[in-house]
């Protein structure tokens, strides 16, 4: 936050404040019980300062997701990998740890909610996250590692991700989900095996 003047960073505060008091209910109480007042009073804030900075409670998701695309523009710009499947690997298993901290409660509450509203920057394939997976796709193809379309084995690999996290949630959270899906993505990966 260096460089801001003292006003922006106490926005910047008062907007993470929002995001990780909210966060913490979905991680105990179900999405549609938990009003924007709920959040608020956790976050020690007026509705008026949430409504500053989030324009729904849904924008709060979306806020988890742009997040999530900033860590992984950090460690994909530090990421010392040997080549591109294990840059496969590292986002995948970047995408199912940030879950598994989230905790299955509260990824089933971000699954409720996308169901049953539209989040368009979810499935944006402008995302970070599905740029840099296509690029190390596309790498494989280029290397003669795998063959195929790099756009059609990123939307395989992000309907096994998906599933995989549902099924988690399904069971509790009852096993290691990176280890899961890592080992789900690499049988997408040996079915375009070159």
């Amino acid at each position: 936050m260096a460089g801001l003047t003292k006003r922006a960073q106490q926005a910047l505060e008062t907007k993470h404040a929002i995001f990780t008091c909210a966060l913490e209910l979905f991680a105990h109480e179900p999405y549609e019980q938990i009003t924007v007042k709920d959040i608020c009073e956790a976050a020690g804030v007026s509705i008026g300062a949430f409504y500053h900075h989030f324009g729904s409670k849904g924008d709060l998701l979306d806020e988890g997701y742009r997040l999530f695309d900033e860590q992984i523009e950090q460690i994909w710009t530090t990421r010392a990998t040997a080549g591109p499947i294990d840059d496969i690997h590292l986002l995948v298993r970047q995408q199912m740890e940030s879950m598994e901290q989230m905790g299955d409660f509260a990824a089933a509450q971000y699954f409720k909610n996308q169901l049953s509203v539209e989040h368009d920057y979810m499935l944006d394939s402008h995302r970070a996250f599905s740029v840099h997976l296509e690029e190390s796709l596309r790498a494989c193809v280029d290397m003669g590692v795998l063959t195929g379309s790099p756009a059609q084995i990123v939307e395989k690999i992000l309907c096994v991700a998906r599933g995989t996290i549902y099924d988690w949630c399904l069971h509790a959270g009852s096993y290691r989900l990176a280890e899961r899906a890592l080992s789900l993505v690499d049988m997408v990966l040996e079915h375009y095996a070159a």
